[in-house]
């Protein structure tokens, strides 16, 4: 039986889904498929596999992705689903948790950790920019006082709000960026 759940998460709280999605294979639902707003599980064993959510560059179907989901598949890690988005796609992993006990960790060493912050910050700076020309396109929609002026003004409100949300966790990725490079030069 494919149970739907309808959750919404945000390119930053890839981190709090992971969890979530693992927490609900604990439970004995393992995810088969997902969309931007909804999640596909079916009843398996409790405990039964490990997730990894990883957000990467390119389409899903790219060659370097491809080759990257093959390198997966030969170490027992399997794709289940995929969102994509403009220039990245977001990948959905899981492994069978006697072979993962400690959880699924891709990007073990420091340089790619580096890596897929910087993609996650390319991605923010995307969508705050076109937060911020959908809010001046609606904001001088609404000066015009036609009859949908308010709503119009409401939607560049909101895609304002929306840029300075994408901005603070803008502002987050650089410090993990800087923390990383840190800890890099610490090590070396």
């Amino acid at each position: 039986m494919i149970k739907r759940i309808h959750k919404l998460y945000f390119i930053w709280q890839l981190d709090k889904e992971e969890a979530w999605i693992n927490e609900m294979a604990s439970h004995g639902y393992s995810l088969i498929g997902c969309g931007r707003l909804y999640f596909d599980f079916e009843e398996t064993d409790p405990g039964k596999y490990k997730y990894k959510t990883l957000f990467l560059k390119g389409s899903y179907t790219g060659k370097k992705n491809m080759d990257f989901f093959r390198f997966l598949d030969e170490v027992g890690i399997k794709v289940t689903s995929y969102i994509q988005y403009p220039g990245t796609c977001c990948v959905y992993t899981r492994a069978l948790a006697e072979d993962y006990p400690n959880g699924i960790d891709i990007y073990s060493d420091i340089d790619s950790k580096i890596t897929y912050e910087w993609t996650t910050f390319w991605y923010l700076i995307f969508c705050a920019v076109v937060m911020f020309f959908g809010g001046l396109l609606n904001l001088s929609m609404s000066l015009r006082h036609n009859a949908l002026w308010s709503l119009n003004f409401a939607t560049a409100l909101l895609c304002f709000l929306l840029m300075i949300i994408c901005l603070l966790h803008f502002v987050m990725t650089i410090i993990k960026i800087v923390k990383l490079k840190k800890e890099r030069a610490i090590h070396e």
